[in-house]
């Protein structure tokens, strides 16, 4: 019965090359979805296969294998530090003309007064 899901999942995740390769392209994307594999591998505890056997799990990149397991760590890895690179990127205070408008008029009230004064006279 293992054999038989463990069969049965990689058939689910490896595409067959008996399509072309704008299907074999469309086909990838869905089993690349970390949220799916994570799913599919849950049931197969679930339905008994040990750790050992999900370890050996691989699935076919064009001319490569990969492990499932090492595929979900790398995409989760990388989805932290893009997440860890948004919080630095949101942490961040950007100044605005009005900041600037404001540091202007508390620091200078003078040269602001006779820009105005010659802004005015000029008209």
């Amino acid at each position: 019965m293992k054999y038989l899901i463990i069969l049965a999942l990689l058939v689910c995740i490896s595409p067959l090359n008996l399509f072309s390769q704008e299907t074999y392209d469309s086909g990838r994307s869905r089993f690349y979805k970390v949220n799916e594999l994570i799913e599919l591998i849950d049931r197969a505890r679930k339905a008994g296969i040990s750790d050992e056997e999900l370890k050996k799990l691989e699935i076919r990149d064009g001319d490569k294998e990969i492990n499932v397991l090492d595929y979900i760590k790398a995409e989760e890895l990388a989805r932290l530090q893009k997440e860890k690179r948004l919080k630095e990127i949101l942490s961040k205070k950007y100044l605005t003309v009005n900041d600037i408008y404001g540091e202007l008029i508390k620091s200078e009230p003078d040269v602001i007064q006779k820009l105005r004064e010659e802004l005015v006279s000029e008209r």
